[in-house]
């Protein structure tokens, strides 16, 4: 069978014929129809947490769509390219707990993009912040996997939702997502775009200078859900301001959690999106022999959303 792989770190995926995968004790083999491309994937074979350089060649994938026993399957947790090899496949031996089945209908494409983006707005939206309808809630980076997704959670909430993007190209799809109104600003420019809106809670995947800008524009006792940054990991806040507005600091992480609560979450956002009510923002799909171009893609941000490798192509 075919896989995505890298033979040195910081190297370049390459497609090799490798033997078909032997389960050990508790696991099954999973036929990976399409296998979801994260940034993650593109950190851990820079060298990152360090599991792939002791571990090469190694092959890459967090998430993926697939079929066990003729049944469509969601793909995901368990270390599954982070601490042991992935899913850029065509078959994967895997844990059985990190197998979640599908309901009948679903889109595998899209399945296959949803569990990290969705789980991780799902618990921004409502573990941390606890939204409710008289929210009002901002988004930076709405034109990402999980700002998209969470435009969406939010809007179907009830709550009012305003979208942040760097780029006007951006904006007629964070709007049709379900933004009230999409800000173009970079955050030189957020506190000024988003005062008069004093949002109630903001989720922040960016970082660097975001966090004190938006801080500024943001209600009394708002809460500022953080979980990411990729703009820059060290930050600088006005310590007096923040505590004087009491505002609510939040971090996520999808390193915490059980894989009876996330299967939970993933039950329902696939019965939303069965229901046409969720989905998640594609930027294309690649046949597995693309990997690296969809490495290269999201490195140089050309992606515009969530990629997907078509693993039997």
């Amino acid at each position: 069978m075919r896989a995505a792989r890298l033979h040195e770190i910081g190297g370049t995926l390459q497609i090799d014929e490798i033997d078909d995968p032997v389960p050990a004790d508790g696991e099954v083999v999973v036929d990976i129809d399409y296998a979801s491309v994260n940034p993650l994937d593109i950190w851990i074979t820079r060298g990152a947490p360090g599991v792939a350089a002791a571990n090469l060649p190694w092959t890459p994938g967090t998430e993926g769509s697939g079929h066990l026993d003729g049944r469509a399957v969601l793909v995901r947790g368990a270390g599954l390219g982070v601490m042991r090899h992935g899913l850029y496949r065509e078959r994967a031996a895997v844990p059985r707990a990190a197998v979640h089945e599908l309901p009948d209908g679903l889109d595998l494409t899209q399945a296959a993009g949803l569990p990290v983006v969705g789980v991780t707005a799902w618990h921004a939206l409502h573990t941390c912040a606890q939204i409710t309808p008289d929210d009002r809630v901002l988004v930076l980076g709405a034109s990402g996997g999980v700002g998209s997704v969470a435009v969406q959670l939010a809007a179907a909430a009830g709550a009012t939702v305003w979208g942040q993007t760097g780029n006007a190209a951006n904006v007629a799809a964070i709007a049709e997502d379900g933004a009230a109104e999409v800000l173009v600003t970079d955050a030189a420019g957020l506190t000024e775009a988003a005062s008069a809106y004093a949002p109630t809670v903001v989720l922040d995947p960016l970082g660097g200078d975001y966090p004190d800008q938006v801080i500024a524009a943001m209600a009394d006792r708002g809460r500022l859900v953080v979980y990411g940054a990729s703009a820059h990991p060290s930050v600088t806040i006005n310590w007096r301001q923040m505590y004087r507005k009491a505002i609510n600091i939040l971090g996520y992480s999808g390193l915490i959690g059980t894989p009876e609560g996330e299967a939970k979450v993933l039950d329902q956002l696939c019965a939303a999106m069965l229901a046409g009510n969720l989905r998640v923002r594609l930027a294309g799909v690649l046949p597995l022999s693309q990997a690296a171009e969809a490495h290269a893609m999201i490195l140089e941000r050309r992606a515009g959303g969530k990629l997907v490798l078509d693993c039997s192509a």
